[in-house]
């Protein structure tokens, strides 16, 4: 239903509708004012009412990159958890100093001539190939997964950004 301004004496708009033709009003001044006829009404300038005014729309640009956005936010958290909560579970425990305990005692129970043996081969054909220890293999792993993770961070907050600036953008004062 639309709204007019009637002007009172003291010069303040007050805001009718064509339902209150005829009636008696008071301004804030304190002055009676007599709301026209119904055909007088219609003559009087209409008031900005807020329920005629457009709503905020979003165009096809604004929509598809709020749709994109929220797709980086969800990919994003997606790859940050299951990479956080897959590298979490790698067991990156230095077990070097055990394995070296384990090994003394094995060969402070072997007999002299064995251990004499085992020396002599090892010196023959070398240590062999250096190997990564397990542990830092481990930890190589782990930290590729928390990469991962971060990179997904990055990309949900990639989102977000994206998220406030069509919000910004579409709104209207």
């Amino acid at each position: 239903m639309s709204t007019y301004l009637l002007t009172c004496e003291c010069g303040l708009d007050m805001p009718v509708q064509v339902a209150q033709a005829g009636d008696q009003l008071t301004c804030s001044c304190g002055a009676p004012i007599t709301v026209p006829n119904l055909r007088d009404v219609k003559q009087l300038p209409l008031a900005d009412d807020p329920l005629d005014k457009p709503k905020d729309q979003w165009n096809a640009i604004g929509g598809s990159i709020f749709a994109i956005a929220i797709v980086f936010i969800a990919v994003g958290l997606t790859v940050a958890v299951y990479n956080y909560s897959v590298g979490n579970k790698i067991i990156t425990t230095d077990t070097t100093d055990e394995a070296n305990e384990y090994g003394n005692i094995v060969i402070d129970q072997m007999p002299p001539f064995e251990s004499i043996e085992i020396f002599a081969v090892i010196a023959g054909r070398g240590l062999g190939e250096q190997q990564t220890v397990d542990f830092l293999v481990e930890q190589k792993k782990q930290e590729a997964f928390f990469n991962r993770a971060k990179g997904g961070l990055i990309i949900c907050v990639i989102g977000l950004l994206l998220v406030c600036v069509t919000v910004v953008l579409n709104r209207k004062d």
